[in-house]
This record gives structure tokens, sequence and C-alpha cells, in this order.
């Protein structure tokens, strides 16, 4: 990138992992001397809205712009066919690529979302069809999140009446790739500490349906029935409603119970980190996996569920198959945890910002190369 490059991120959305990506991206990419990138954002509430405004308000900004960026990049929560429209006719040309945190397709819906059983569920997940093809590349945040949607897409389209072969011969995979989200590491983290007695297990997740807290509660109910001891350090936003498992673990294992809340900030949550042993999860959705690698890259142990994109970066001694196996591992892990702990690092390592940042540049320059 011998010349200045000027790029443009668009976040609707931005609060959460989506915001951690902009932020961390636009300052990894602003740290280097020839590229200068601008973001847009707006407030992480109101997601369908979001998926169905966000275009207007962004174009609007656009207009204001004195100097076209080289090339845009945008979450999936943009409707991109409707934005790219509404842009003035000079902005034709600059290439657009979609990243896609989730979507709509196959992420589970809330069964308490009334969308889900009228139907117009189905309204976001065209929206995410529509702004694949639209976009001039899509990048994945995993290999496991790509081959979901792609596997997902003459699903989706079967029930249409007509007109679908053009859909299904989109060249999605040719236009996509896998770029996963960059962490901030530790510079040293102490794979060398005994676990805490008794271990101390973390949760540092949304605690919303997707994320699953009722498979957590039955993991701590499964080993308080097998006198397995431990302590909780529960984290992670909460939202207007708190899920039942939530209440039900404040009920029944307060005892148990170190620290219960949302951190306020990176350095309390960083501190969080450093006094856990496991974190065990198993969502209903995960595309990536950015909790999980951050307590990770601070050598806590994990114990994930199959069938996420954890398997495509996940050492398997960390992956189980039902409750009883995460006890078993639990348990015999706790006593030697150091080579597990180094383990985990060195996994986390892999997303350290400067490797994964060289891959964004490789795609971000070939997105430019094909629209010349």
């Amino acid at each position: 990138m011998a010349n200045q490059l000027n790029i443009l991120i668009l976040d609707p959305f931005h609060t959460g992992s989506h915001a951690h990506w902009s932020t961390s991206l636009q300052r990894e990419w602003n740290a280097q001397s020839n590229v200068d990138v601008s973001l847009m954002t707006m407030p992480g509430r109101y997601w369908k809205w979001r998926m169905h405004g966000a275009s207007v308000e962004f174009a609007r900004q656009c207009d204001e712009f004195t100097q076209f960026p080289d090339a845009i990049i945008c979450t999936d929560m943009l409707e991109v066919a409707s934005f790219k429209g509404l842009l003035r006719s000079d902005w034709n040309g600059i290439p657009l690529v979609q990243y896609f945190h989730e979507n709509q397709l196959t992420y589970p819906w809330s069964p308490s979302d009334p969308d889900a059983q009228n139907g117009r569920n189905r309204t976001y997940g065209f929206m995410n069809i529509i702004s694949a093809m639209a976009s001039d590349a899509i990048w994945f945040n995993s290999d496991f999140h790509r081959t979901c949607f792609i596997n997902a897409v003459p699903k989706f389209l079967k029930p249409m009446p007509d007109g679908i072969r053009h859909f299904e011969e989109h060249a999605f995979f040719k236009k996509s790739a896998i770029l996963p989200i960059g962490l901030d590491l530790p510079e040293y983290t102490d794979c060398t500490r005994p676990c805490n007695k008794p271990p101390t297990i973390l949760w540092n997740h949304r605690w919303e349906f997707d994320k699953n807290p009722d498979y957590f509660l039955h993991v701590l109910r499964h080993f308080k029935e097998y006198d397995v001891k431990f302590s909780l350090i529960l984290t992670g936003p909460q939202f207007d409603s708190k899920p039942s498992a939530l209440i039900q673990i404040q009920h029944e294992f307060r005892a148990h119970i170190l620290h219960q809340g949302f951190a306020s900030t990176r350095q309390e949550y960083t501190a969080l980190l450093k006094r856990s042993d496991f974190v065990i999860h198993s969502p209903k959705q995960e595309y990536f996996g950015i909790s999980v690698l951050e307590a990770m890259a601070h050598g806590v142990i994990p114990l994930l569920g199959k069938g996420t994109a954890y398997e495509d970066w996940c050492d398997p001694i960390f992956l189980t198959t039902n409750i009883p196996c995460a006890r078993q591992r639990f348990q015999s892990i706790a006593l030697k945890p150091e080579s597990y702990r180094y383990k985990a690092v060195e996994i986390a390592r892999q997303f350290n910002w400067r490797d994964v940042l060289a891959h964004y540049d490789k795609e971000i320059n070939n997105v430019i190369a094909r629209s010349d």
C-alpha cells in the first residue's frame, strides 16, 4: 500500500462485539502511516429498525463527505442494496464490503419474539441475502459462519414460488473471505498459577437466550449433584428482562458467587478474567467466540459445547459432548491446570491484531484492485 488508503467503516449496531471490531479495526489501521479510517456508528439498540433504517441515515451522512473513500466496509446490520441506491451518483464505483458478525438466516430467534410466530422473521434473512448479493465482497468472522450462511441460502429460498435461480447461482463463496476479529492480548499471562480452591467458573457472555444460560444452570446443578466444588464469577451485559436461568443461579448458588454484575471498565473486566479458572459454555449460536477467546488469553481454561465456530479454532481437549463430559474434564484438569492454561493462551494468541490485520490489508487491497 504505497499510497494513502482511505476506508469508511459503517457500524449501525455499535455495541458489544460489533463495537469492539469496528473501533479496534479503526485504531489498528490508523496506526499505519498510509491508512486513514473513518467510522460512522449508530447506537446498538433497536436492531430491526437499524436493518430497515440505517441505510438512510448513513447515506445522509455520506452526502457531507468532501473526500471519497477508496472502500466502504459495513456490518450485516446494514441493508446494502438500499444504501447503494440512496447514495449520490458520484459515489458509484466505490467498492463495498459487508462483514458478517452473524446472520438472520441461521441465528436462533428468541421464543418471546412475536415476529418468529407471524413469519416476519424471514424479512431479515432476506435482507442479509440481498445485501450479500449487492456487496462487492463479503467477509465472515469464521469458516463455520460462512458455511452456515451459504448452505442456508437455498433452504431459505426453497418455499419461494419462482424466480430463485439467480439467487442460487450467485457467487457467494467466490466473493467471500474469512477475517476473524482481532484481540487485544495481555502482555503477560501467568499460566503456572494453580486453580483457586475451589476452582472459579466464569460467565462473561450476554445474559440472553442465544448464549444458552439454561445450559450453564444445568451444568451447575449437575456439579452440585456430584458434590463438585466451585465458585462463580458472573459478568457480561444484562438487558431489560433478566433470564430465568440467571435468577435461578442467583438463588440456588448464592453462596458460590464471588462476583455478580457487568464489569463497567476494561480494567475491572480484566481483573475478573485473571481470577477465573474455567469458562464453561455451550451457546445456541456462536459464529466466532470473542468472549471465550478473551478469557483464554488470560489463562482461563475453556470447556465448550460442540457444533459452533469453536470447532474452527479450538483444541479437541476443550470441546465437550455433554454435561457429564464437562464435569469429568473439569475435575481432571483442575488438578494440574498449567499445561491447559498454556494451550488456551496459545490458541488465543493466533488472533492478535498484528497478525489478523495483515489479512485485512490483503483482502481490502484485493477488493479495491478488482474495482479499478
